[in-house]
């Protein structure tokens, strides 16, 4: 079976606007892996907590989220190093510097070490992310999910998925992957892409 394989420790962040099944196509790919070296890790756990306390993004909100995701990363970084598969999702855009920040805080998970952060960029079109944001089933969720599509669309045209980068002393094994959710057959793509079982 897959998961009797070998692995080797990893982080994969699935980064895309709301409603492209960020969370939905990380919970098959668990399913592929070895359920004791796999750690699925949803944003909405960190942000949902403090949207509870801090209702706009507020910088008392973003300080807080820090103060919360900070541990919870150590912990992540030290579960990759030992050779646990680290599944993670977020929502950072490019022309914003506290989602800068975020992506740095991201990346010194594996700052200085040999696992190598997967970041792949999900992209979706934009009437099927405006049906899926509208959907009656994401507005039961218990998560503080998006389910205004005006505000996705504002977000969709106003900004882009942040571009990430190197660090300049290569300190970092950042491999960055793109991946169109429009269709079907993402699974397989995302697992060919960015490698999640040996071959």
């Amino acid at each position: 079976m897959l998961y009797q394989q070998s692995f080797s420790g990893k982080i994969v962040v699935l980064n895309g606007f709301p409603g492209t099944g960020k969370f939905t196509i990380l919970k098959h790919a668990k399913e592929l892996l070895p359920p004791n070296k796999t750690c699925l890790l949803d944003n909405h756990l960190l942000i949902d907590p403090v949207q509870a306390i801090h209702h706009n993004r507020s910088p008392e909100h973003y300080e807080l989220l820090r103060k919360v995701q900070g541990p919870i990363f150590e912990e992540l970084s030290k579960l990759a190093q030992n050779g646990h598969i680290v599944l993670m999702t977020a929502c950072l855009a490019d022309d914003n510097n506290t989602d800068a920040d975020f992506f740095q805080e991201h990346l010194a998970m594996v700052h200085g070490t040999d696992v190598p952060l997967f970041w792949v960029n999900v992209h979706c079109d934009q009437a099927v992310l405006e049906q899926r944001v509208g959907c009656p089933e994401r507005s039961q969720s218990a998560k503080t999910k998006l389910t205004d599509v005006g505000v996705l669309w504002k977000m969709a045209n106003e900004h882009r998925l942040i571009q990430p980068r190197e660090s300049g002393d290569r300190s970092a094994r950042l491999v960055v992957e793109s991946l169109d959710v429009s269709g079907a057959m993402v699974l397989t793509q995302c697992r060919a892409g960015i490698k999640l079982a040996p071959e």
